[in-house]
């Protein structure tokens, strides 16, 4: 079935902005990282030095803050993004993995940063692809996550026994997408054990009977990565 010929196309420019499109408040600091004397009070202040409680936020007498890493991983706790399955084909060879660290970057021109692990064999892959696919699935697309999350591409072809057609660029497109888009890859990033793909969604389709919300981190936290460490 060719993809793009059923269900919805749309306009990779069309997208409407969100507050997590840009930086968010503490990007620059926070109030209290300047200008205010807390401990010596302000001009007008009728207290003393030490008087005024704690402000919000600040740790309790005596206690210490998290350690970096640790409040780290308490705030990307918080956090529940979309999953997304990556696909690319370079050299005869076609690759694919389940992807948790991925974002829109920028509205005019559209863009879609996708983060890829080093240790992934689709990394390996699309270090010279020129077009990568981002498939999102719906919240009953957990066998396909596990298949592209816990197995290995290295070892084993993922794509054995699956619906899927050969997309722009010769990327894979799954035919139980929820939704998906295909673009060539603009510029690589570096950003430390991951290296960031810029794509531009050149191509997009969303299924007629889709209904969100998206397969989520929370529902892969059981997938066991199978790529080798």
């Amino acid at each position: 079935m060719d993809h793009s010929e059923t269900g919805h196309e749309t306009d990779p420019g069309a997208h409407t902005g969100t507050a997590r499109d840009g930086g968010v408040a503490g990007d620059g600091g926070t109030a209290r990282d300047g200008g205010v004397a807390r401990d010596g009070g302000a001009a007008g202040d009728s207290g003393t030095a030490g008087d005024s409680a704690p402000a919000p936020g600040d740790p309790a007498e005596g206690a210490s803050p998290d350690p970096p890493a640790a409040g780290f991983d308490a705030f990307t706790a918080l956090v529940d993004s979309p999953v997304y399955v990556v696909t690319t084909a370079a050299g005869g060879e076609r690759a694919g993995c389940l992807v948790g660290f991925a974002a829109q970057c920028s509205l005019a021109p559209a863009r879609f940063a996708v983060w890829l692990s080093k240790a992934n064999h689709t990394y390996r892959l699309a270090r010279t692809a020129q077009t990568l696919a981002v498939h999102l699935l719906d919240r009953h697309g957990h066998a396909l996550a596990e298949r592209f999350g816990g197995h290995c591409g290295a070892r084993e072809d993922k794509f054995a026994g699956l619906d899927w057609t050969e997309g722009p660029g010769g990327a894979p497109v799954l035919a139980g997408a929820l939704a998906w888009f295909a673009g060539p890859v603009r510029g690589r990033f570096d950003g430390g054990d991951h290296v960031a793909f810029l794509v531009e969604p050149a191509h997009t389709w969303t299924s007629p009977t889709a209904e969100g919300p998206a397969l989520s981190l929370r529902d892969a936290l059981d997938i066991t990565a199978g790529h080798p460490r």
